[in-house]
């Protein structure tokens, strides 16, 4: 015979609180959620007691829930996630330029450097030559990244997890997609415009071959920061033998399958990039400016109309990548 507890209101909504506190933990957050907690300034006694008891009442809700089948079906609602296919795509093309918000209705505009002074040997009572320092100011357009989902309301009762939620997941992550593929082609167009082009035929690229990548990116005098590839790429360092690697790079590659770090550089894996294909890339401030208009924005837009909920998810920025001397190509045919 199943054991019915009555939950008072009070409990029911610790419980509520305390599942979404596990299911944010099963997801990767952190179990020190509460910002008092990790907050950097000194708490009372009095605070940090109140705290700790309110995570106990959260602890003993869970317990009880916990000797139930009603309690455990809830549990089990809050915890359940759909069934993916592959990870959910995170933006990466905001690592390699500055990101700037600016404020509505100011132009965007950057202003490049003035023009480099030539020194001359001046002989006996001659004339200094004279030069007129004048910038260059460039103005940019915004533009607009947009999309319209919508999920029908008979989604939101016949699935075991949360399918607005989901949905909102998903548009953001579509924002970002489209996002990095259009600086994913500024990059392929600017590779091709002053750095030769690294060419290796084989089947995989060599620590040699990735130097000479980098070479082209720093003998303009500036500093690589950063390496974008595709899969390949990984494949490529797995494959590099214990002459090619130091011990502890070899040793990351032993535990993990990926480099992360090398020369100063971060190494990032796109699917969306072409096979075989990596760009080597110089430090944000020399390299591209993403002016911002608006961040990525969540509007609800509902069709009740054909009974379905939706939302716009909308941002306008620019893009510019003024400087093709910081990104070499290195591709493997």
């Amino acid at each position: 015979m199943e054991q019915q507890l009555a939950f008072s209101q009070g409990e029911q909504q610790v419980l509520a609180s305390a599942l979404g506190k596990m299911t944010q933990m099963l997801r990767g957050g952190s179990a020190q959620d509460d910002p008092r907690v990790n907050a950097p300034q000194r708490v009372d006694a009095q605070t940090r007691t109140a705290i700790m008891q309110k995570l106990a009442r959260k602890e003993m809700a869970v317990v009880r829930a916990l000797q139930t089948t009603g309690g455990l079906r809830r549990i089990a609602a809050n915890m359940a996630n759909p069934v993916r296919e592959v990870l959910d795509y995170r933006a990466i093309a905001r690592n390699f330029v500055v990101v700037e918000q600016i404020p509505d209705g100011v132009p965007l505009l950057y202003d490049k450097d003035l023009p480099r002074v030539p020194a001359l040997k001046i002989g006996p009572d001659g004339a200094v030559r004279l030069v007129e320092m004048k910038g260059t100011r460039v103005e940019i357009k915004e533009f607009e990244i947009a999309a319209r989902p919508y999920v029908p309301y008979k989604e939101l009762y016949i699935r075991r997890f949360r399918a607005l939620d989901r949905a909102k997941d998903r548009l953001i992550e579509g924002l970002e997609l489209r996002e990095d593929l259009i600086w994913f082609s500024l990059f392929e167009a600017a590779s091709n415009i002053v750095n030769p082009v690294t060419t290796v035929v084989g089947t995989r690229w060599e620590k040699q071959d990735l130097a000479s990548a980098f070479y082209q990116v720093e003998r303009h005098r500036l500093v690589v920061t950063g390496v974008l590839m595709s899969a390949f790429g990984t494949k490529s360092i797995r494959s590099w033998q214990f002459q090619n690697l130091d011990q502890a790079g070899m040793q990351a590659v032993r535990e993990t399958g990926y480099l992360g770090n090398m020369w100063g550089a971060d190494f990032y894996v796109s699917d969306q990039l072409p096979a075989q294909t990596a760009y080597i890339l110089a430090q944000p401030k020399f390299l591209g400016w993403m002016p911002i208009r608006k961040d990525a924005e969540v509007i609800p837009a509902d069709d009740p109309a054909n009974l379905r909920l939706g939302f716009v998810g909308y941002q306008l920025q620019g893009m510019t990548l003024f400087n093709p001397r910081g990104i070499a190509k290195l591709v493997v045919v």
